[in-house]
């Protein structure tokens, strides 16, 4: 059964309620991981954290011995009452071996698939939506003002001051995974200590430079045609091991956000009026700067660059070309766009 995402909540509080297996997937692992755990903790109970409640298989140990599912499946384990089966991985190869394993479902033992971003066309994804033994839901990146929420949420709980401007920026440098936000603000809580406050500079300094959004140099580096800052950010970026794809669709996402603040201004509103009103609220600082990019690319041009982009990515996929050369050269040659 599909999940719609209203009803995760209620189901992770229950999921024994009314089915026996769940299939959680999608971009965001920490997520993923993070509601795996929550079904382990409502189904075993006190007995959560019992090395013999809880057994985990990975994907390729069980396409070695496609039994083994079925086998534990039906097992009785006299050292605890009731069992959480987990497959780490799950991709759809599996979708066979699961849908053959349904009837040895019991009401003592849960199993949870954990998988990646499945499509549409995804033969497991297609199985575990229709069937009605499990709960099949996505877990995407969070939303800007879901962000916000685990963000107020966690420094409230720890008794933690922070004005809306450093909420707003935690918000704009976390988010991409779940199990990373909350590391962050760990070490955001740990930082504040016995004060119970942290400010914008603190943030900035704990986390201005995490995930996807301390590309941020680079992208500005792109728009603002710098080769100079360009090189200097690349380097800094390769150094620190960060994949050409993570920045290639950060890059994507930009140009495709300033595509569409081109595309409120050919209707009459100037740039400032069109970013000032972007739901949620551009960080301050970004303001002059986005602003800046909206006016100096056309639509004409930022398309040249999304089409530019696509190409190295697919490129960095398919190419004999390693990488990095190859999607350094697309970045030059967006600044050569004219």
């Amino acid at each position: 059964m599909k999940l719609s995402p209203k009803l995760i909540d209620g189901f992770l509080a229950a999921p024994a309620r009314e089915h026996s297996a769940a299939l959680i997937f999608g971009a965001d692992g920490g997520l993923v991981r993070e509601r795996a755990g929550k079904i382990v903790k409502a189904f075993l109970g006190k007995d959560a954290g019992d090395q013999f409640a809880k057994i985990e298989f990975s994907e390729s140990e069980i396409l070695a011995d496609p039994s083994k599912l079925s086998d534990e499946l039906s097992a009785f384990s006299m050292m605890s009452p009731r069992r959480v089966i987990i497959i780490r991985d799950a991709g759809n190869k599996l979708s066979k071996i699961v849908e053959s394993a349904i009837e040895f479902f019991n009401k003592d033992t849960y199993l949870i698939l954990t998988a990646d971003e499945l499509d549409s066309k995804s033969s497991l994804r297609a199985f575990c939506e229709k069937s009605p033994k499990f709960a099949a839901f996505a877990c995407y990146k969070d939303e800007m003002r879901d962000v916000q929420s685990v963000i107020r949420a966690k420094l409230e709980e720890s008794g933690i001051r922070a004005e809306r401007e450093v909420v707003d920026y935690l918000a704009s440098q976390l988010g991409s995974d779940r199990y990373v936000t909350y590391q962050e603000l760990e070490k955001v809580i740990l930082y504040a200590g016995d004060k119970k406050t942290i400010n914008l500079k603190d943030a900035e300094n704990l986390v201005g430079y995490n995930q996807e959004t301390k590309l941020d140099d680079l992208i500005n580096a792109v728009a603002d045609k710098n080769l100079a800052a360009l090189e200097k950010n690349l380097t800094q970026n390769i150094r620190e091991g960060v994949s050409p794809i993570l920045y290639l669709r950060a890059l994507q996402r930009y140009f495709g956000r300033l595509y569409d603040i081109r595309a409120k201004m050919a209707g009459g509103q100037s740039a400032d009026m069109v970013v000032a009103g972007l739901r949620p609220p551009v960080f301050f600082k970004q303001v002059p700067i986005l602003t800046r990019h909206a006016n100096g690319w056309s639509a004409e041009n930022i398309v040249k660059a999304l089409k530019i982009l696509i190409s190295a990515e697919l490129s960095c996929k398919s190419s004999d070309i390693p990488a990095l050369p190859a999607s350094s050269r697309k970045l030059l040659q967006i600044t050569q766009v004219r």
